[in-house]
């Protein structure tokens, strides 16, 4: 299914993918606290499901309401998409470095690229492709992981690979649900649904409770994350989805890496040498290609 690829779907995307680069400020945050990955990824999820709950509860209880084929999208939107990309990549740092994991997991946009030939017949252009290989490079340099990395290992770099396919997982469940009649936020709503269930065996929840209850900050802290790096941009992404390829979209949320960056050296003084610079110019300039329309007869 091809679609138009509109400003507002672009701009959905970019917006989301700069929103998930906040997700390093809160963990940093969160970590000095003694809150653990999968414990950060149970609040992560588990709250921006009770918000989204309860606005939907009191403002859109239409969203509740959605077609009885699309639930297994919405399964695999949350449990596989959501709860995979997270737990292979909690994994994959621990058995890797947080550059090479993040690497590993911006496969995704040519994973979903990949997947969008056979499942949504879309076509892979010449373009597409530089671009997709150019983000992915890109994401390599912001990352840090071109210089030196030492050794991988094998389960890590399967576990890196396994996060980078969870995350193109969202997209393409997403879009055929989506292909199915399901309302965005009803897709959204059901996935963190599905996804707080299958993450709260990782998370150790009365160790984090213990945590809470002996010190409340965590929780603002959580909310505050929930919010700005999870609710707000998977809405944005989803609703972006409507109006762009998921391909394209996939390719476009590199910007994540981006803004993580920028992030960190505004709110934590990291450093940000001569390849991150480079990685940043090519994640940009991939999304602004992908993007720009050229007339039919300059092409």
């Amino acid at each position: 299914m091809k679609k138009k690829n509109s400003a507002l779907g672009i701009i959905l995307v970019l917006v989301a993918g700069i929103l998930w680069g906040f997700s390093g400020f809160f963990v940093n945050l969160l970590k000095p606290r003694g809150v653990t990955s999968p414990q950060i990824g149970v609040m992560r999820l588990g709250f921006t499901f009770i918000l989204m709950l309860l606005w939907a509860a009191f403002c859109r209880r239409d969203v509740f309401v959605a077609p009885k084929r699309c639930y297994k999208y919405f399964a695999g939107a949350g449990a596989l998409g959501m709860v995979g990309s997270t737990v292979f990549y909690f994994y994959a740092i621990e058995m890797t470095s947080m550059a090479v994991a993040a690497v590993l997991m911006y496969t995704a946009p040519i994973i979903v690229v990949v997947l969008s030939i056979f499942i949504f017949r879309e076509h892979l252009t010449f373009l597409k492709s530089v671009c997709c290989i150019a983000s992915f490079l890109g994401a390599a340099l912001v990352s840090g992981i071109v210089g030196g990395v030492g050794n991988i290992s094998v389960p890590g770099l399967l576990f890196g690979c396994a996060a980078g396919f969870s995350y193109a997982l969202y997209s393409v469940f997403s879009s055929l649900a989506l292909m199915r009649g399901a309302k965005p936020l009803s897709i959204t709503v059901y996935a963190f649904g599905f996804a707080t269930l299958a993450m709260i065996p990782f998370g150790n929840v009365p160790s984090l409770i213990g945590k809470i209850a002996a010190d409340p900050v965590i929780v603002l802290i959580a909310l505050g994350q929930a919010l700005v790096s999870c609710l707000a941009p998977y809405v944005l992404y989803t609703i972006g989805l409507k109006f762009t390829d998921a391909s394209n979209a996939s390719i476009m949320s590199t910007v994540e890496l981006v803004a993580a960056t920028v992030i960190g050296f505004l709110a934590f003084n990291e450093t940000v040498g001569i390849p991150a610079i480079i990685g940043i110019v090519l994640v940009i300039g991939s999304v602004v290609m992908l993007n720009v329309r050229i007339p039919h007869k300059h092409k």
